[in-house]
């Protein structure tokens, strides 16, 4: 009787000490990751990165979100995430170019001019080179997004080149202040997006040249007089757009958080890619019922910016691109 009481006692002990090191096991795996991006809450790509840590969860991994530049300053993301300090963002490709200037090809106006062309573009050789420069760096490119770019204007409509003569034109970048230029406008080159609404607030531009969803997310349309908004042809310009994760912390991950990970990207990506869809028609609407005037680029026009941005943004990155001209025919070349 002895015995087996004593055996009971070793074998309940054994259970007990098991419990102890699983739940101590549990403990070791959980982690936490910083995540930050420019986007206000909201914002479609905000919703896609509470999509992933939301996935996330139950694995373990906790993705501590920093929206709204509420850490990190959109310039600085770049730098702390190969650094180390923190762990994931969402991006445009643009805050790039003084590291990858090969990169703006993608957001060369005219270059990219419909969602299903910059899906063939993702899916090219192309591309892959453009990603494989990036993560070279020290980062995994988790889910692309493209954007759509639009532009509103706040004394008169910009329809078409000759339109935009004298006003002030906001820009990012060397390659999309010299097309404004050469339509007459006069830059106002700024590094980030987030200073949009300090901008137009202060009458410090006249043509608020940004994404769509930036546009939808101001939330300023009674500042504008007219929007410009894709057509039928197209857009005026795409943005690339990637989340990113160091790749330090990626490949700590065992394979099922990793494999975990890529599934909750894959999903945040198509409901991204869903919500876009129905992007221009949100932000048209909301200035329609701000009562501003909304324009669709036609055919015809798109044209008449198409002819100006290869002989401004396309010529000046051929010519100050390492590579550009071969860049420039590869991208153009994926219709």
């Amino acid at each position: 009787m002895l015995r087996r009481i004593l055996a009971r006692g070793s074998r309940l002990a054994a259970a007990a000490m098991a419990a102890a090191l699983l739940i101590v096991s549990g403990q070791a795996r959980a982690e936490t990751w910083i995540a930050s991006h420019q986007f206000p809450p909201g914002d479609l790509r905000d919703d896609a990165m509470r999509s992933i840590a939301r996935d996330m969860e139950p694995q373990g991994l906790t993705i501590r979100l920093y929206a709204a530049s509420s850490l990190l300053r959109p310039g600085d993301q770049w730098g702390a995430l190969i650094g180390g300090n923190i762990d994931m963002v969402f991006m445009p490709s643009d805050y790039l170019l003084d590291r990858f200037p090969q990169l703006a090809v993608l957001s060369l106006p005219t270059m990219v001019r419909t969602r299903a062309q910059a899906e063939r573009i993702a899916a090219s050789p192309a591309m892959r080179e453009l990603k494989r420069q990036i993560e070279a760096a020290g980062v995994v490119i988790l889910a692309d997004s493209w954007i759509p770019g639009a532009f509103a204007s706040r004394h008169r409509c910009v329809q078409t080149p000759a339109d935009a003569k004298g006003l002030r034109a906001r820009t990012i970048g060397r390659f999309m202040s010299e097309f404004w230029a050469g339509a007459g406008a006069v830059p106002v080159p700024v590094t980030t997006s987030d200073s949009l609404g300090t901008l137009v607030s202060n009458d410090l531009i006249d043509i608020a040249n940004t994404s769509a969803a930036t546009l939808l997310s101001l939330r300023m349309e009674r500042k504008f007089a007219c929007l410009v908004v894709p057509g039928d042809a197209g857009a005026l310009w795409y943005l690339y757009e990637p989340i990113m994760v160091s790749k330090r912390r990626y490949d700590a991950l065992d394979e099922s958080r990793r494999l975990a990970l890529h599934a909750a990207a894959a999903g945040a990506e198509a409901a991204l890619s869903t919500s876009l869809s129905l992007l221009e028609r949100r932000l048209a609407g909301n200035f329609i019922a701000a009562g501003v005037e909304v324009v669709r680029l036609d055919a015809g026009t798109l044209d008449a910016w198409h002819k100006l941005a290869r002989r401004t943004a396309w010529k000046s990155f051929r010519d100050h691109v390492p590579g550009g001209g071969d860049i420039i025919d590869k991208i153009y070349a994926v219709e």
